[in-house]
């Protein structure tokens, strides 16, 4: 299963966790796949698509524990 099928399943704290895991090792063995390498970058990339995308229905007003798993997976990925 990969990160994004992982990001969606996730329901729990417990989950969670392992999704963080996942993508800290995706992270090691894949940075190719990656657009931010950096924290910096991570982090500024997490907080453009919650500006770009917060009218759009992405993350509900009331987050659940798979909403955290999509914002901390964008941040591998959007630029």
């Amino acid at each position: 299963m990969d990160l994004f099928e992982k990001c969606n399943k996730v329901d729990s704290k417990d989950e969670l966790i392992q999704f963080i895991k996942a993508l800290r090792h995706d992270l090691k063995d894949s940075p190719d796949e990656w657009e931010n390498l950096s924290l910096d970058a991570f982090l500024e990339s997490v907080e453009a698509w919650m500006e770009d995308t917060k009218d759009m229905g992405y993350l509900p007003n009331r987050p659940e524990w798979n909403s955290f798993a999509a914002i901390l997976y964008v941040g591998k990925i959007y630029e």
